[in-house]
């Protein structure tokens, strides 16, 4: 039996509840299908009762026809329900996914800005998504799909931060989706889809990692190819594709080689690095943990050292050497430590054609962070008129006492002029910026050491050598000298909007100059009425710790001020110095042992 027909009238039934029952007698399209239904009654005695109640509503008047069209709409609704069919000719198998344990228990008002940072284009969406990270948005089941979907997004940083941060969080609920979207002849999205694949199924992905491996997209087979190197019966098939044209397809090789360890894939990975891919196999080196390939790689560039020693073919040996260097990275063994030595110990590698390698032998050394190596670092000081000085000064703050740094540096700073002490003051620099942060401005990285403890004297060594910026790095307590040498930089250079005028302020209020706030006001008004666009944080904390008295004083020079912001600003900070107590002082910086920077830190919080 055919049920096209009630499907027709439940079409005409629901368009007349949207129109109004007002408009239902009479309904011309209701009184065709009028016959047709007696027609079927014949045989199916129901559908009688069906054309009785639409010509219920077709002759009804005004005051029934609502009633009349509901009883219809009922009828039909009931004989459909009844005559529904809800078995499938296809195979039944459970759909994938409905085991998710992750909850659906946050408002979706809530949960809305997070999936459009992850679906809409624009700015900021890293931030949020960080946040939401941090909220546990990602949490909700209703997260996995649009979260997967931003693999694809063209901000590298997006894909990043949910591959390495969102999907491990999820964990097994994500792989029925990442299954679903994962395209053989897709992108970098979906190589990264592969890679998180591999990790939840662990050794039983062997089976879609080598399809990719042959069948996918360049971008697929190359993420496949790197991660058969966790199957060793691949060997074979990854040492074939180590010599495969397409570079991409090499490369992957190289690191799925270096991933397997093995006797072959060794031996594969030095040939690589003696050829003309020595390029393509450096970082695959570095991440190798075969001790047996370390020691090739320093048995060639032994060899290396030799050739230059004899002046042979130099140019083409130092770049050799050079990318045997780089293999070293983050090979923390005493025989690299001693190939370093070796090479840096001998005279005739110190020349022209070998300054690169030379470079990446001595940060290297750095770099390893043993105590061998940092000893020998620190003898370098003098070697070859000082050229390494700098590495030397570097490892001598790592493993000497603060004393014993000044003792065998500071004569190297008498004239700033001379090469090694221009190449000192850049070395103090960088020791300095990474581990101080002193004004809280910027995060400590979280490879940053413990903040280094300077030897005092190196304050006044600076003062004498019109360093201010490493004096006001350097400074920790209050010192007549340096008061009198910052204050006397200040009246010097009366420039409010430069950083250093700023910070040589920061230290002199820091350390309870009395004369600090009339230097500040006078610094400030000498830059005129049109000079500044903006504040800065420090420059915002400077005026916030004028004393009561100068309330009036900044209130009367923000009035002058063309920008409205600027003025805005100074008119609330004027507003607040002026809230302060008669007797409301700057707290002493000895106080709960905070330090001079301790309390300058807490005045910008």
């Amino acid at each position: 039996m055919s049920l096209n027909v009630l499907f027709e009238l439940q079409h005409e039934v629901r368009r007349l509840f949207i129109a109004g029952s007002t408009v239902a007698a009479g309904d011309m399209r209701l009184q065709k299908m009028i016959p047709q239904l007696h027609q079927l009654s014949e045989s199916v005695p129901v559908f009688g009762r069906v054309a009785q109640a639409v010509t219920q509503v077709v002759e009804a008047d005004s005051g029934e026809s609502a009633s009349k069209l509901l009883e219809l709409g009922t009828l039909l609704n009931s004989m459909l329900y009844t005559l529904g069919r809800t078995e499938s000719k296809e195979e039944i198998f459970p759909v994938k996914g409905t085991d998710a344990g992750l909850s659906t228990s946050l408002p979706y008002r809530k949960l809305s800005p997070l999936i459009q940072a992850l679906t809409v284009k624009g700015q900021g969406r890293l931030d949020q998504l960080r946040q939401g990270y941090e909220e546990g948005l990602f949490q909700d089941f209703r997260s996995i799909l649009p979260s997967l979907a931003a693999l694809d997004d063209s901000y590298s940083e997006i894909p990043d931060f949910i591959q390495r941060k969102v999907l491990p969080a999820y964990g097994k609920e994500a792989l029925p989706a990442l299954l679903q979207q994962f395209k053989l002849d897709g992108g970098k999205g979906d190589g990264r889809r592969l890679e998180q694949i591999h990790v939840l199924l662990r050794g039983e992905g062997l089976g879609i990692i080598g399809q990719a491996a042959r069948e996918g997209s360049i971008v697929v087979r190359a993420a496949a190819i790197e991660l058969l190197g966790d199957y060793p019966e691949q060997i074979d098939y990854i040492l074939e594709q180590a010599d495969d044209k397409k570079k991409e397809i090499c490369s992957a090789a190289l690191f799925a080689l270096a991933r397997l360890g093995s006797e072959q894939a060794v031996e594969r990975l030095y040939k690589a690095l003696v050829s003309k891919d020595r390029e393509l196999v450096i970082e695959p080196i570095q991440r190798c943990q075969a001790n047996s390939l370390t020691q090739k790689v320093i048995a060639h560039a032994e060899s290396a050292l030799e050739r230059i020693v004899l002046e042979t073919s130099i140019e083409e040996t130092a770049l050799q050497l050079l990318t045997d260097i780089h293999c070293l990275q983050g090979k923390r063994e005493l025989e690299v430590v001693h190939l370093l030595q070796r090479l840096l110990s001998t005279p005739a590698f110190i020349k022209r054609d070998t300054e690169a390698a030379q470079e990446a032998a001595v940060e290297l050394l750095l770099d390893i962070d043993l105590p061998e190596a940092d000893e020998f670092a620190v003898s370098l000081q003098d070697a070859y008129a000082g050229k390494f000085i700098d590495y030397s000064f570097k490892a001598a703050v790592k493993i000497l006492s603060p004393q014993e740094v000044y003792d065998r540096f500071h004569s190297h700073f008498k004239n700033k002029k001379q090469s090694t002490a221009k190449t000192l003051l850049r070395a103090f620099h960088e020791e300095t910026l990474p581990y101080q942060h002193r004004l809280g401005n910027e995060p400590i990285r979280a490879e940053a050491k413990e903040t280094t403890v300077w030897d005092p004297r190196w304050v006044q060594l600076f003062v004498e050598l019109d360093e201010a910026d490493l004096v006001c790095r350097l400074v920790e307590a209050a010192d007549a000298k340096v008061i009198a040498y910052l204050r006397a930089k200040c009246e010097a250079q009366p420039h409010f909007n430069k950083g250093q005028t700023s910070n040589m302020l920061l230290v002199l209020f820091g350390m309870q100059e009395p004369s600090a706030p009339q230097l500040l006001m006078d610094i400030l008004e000498k830059g005129g009425d049109k000079q500044y666009y903006y504040l800065d944080r420090v420059q915002l904390t400077l005026l916030s710790l004028l004393p009561k008295s100068y309330a009036e004083r900044l209130r009367q020079y923000a009035e002058k001020l063309t920008y409205q912001n600027l003025k805005d600003q100074l008119l609330d900070i004027a507003e607040t110095i002026a809230a302060k107590t008669d007797g409301e002082k700057v707290t002493e910086i000895e106080e709960k042992g905070q330090g001079l920077w301790g309390w300058i830190r807490s005045k910008m919080s």
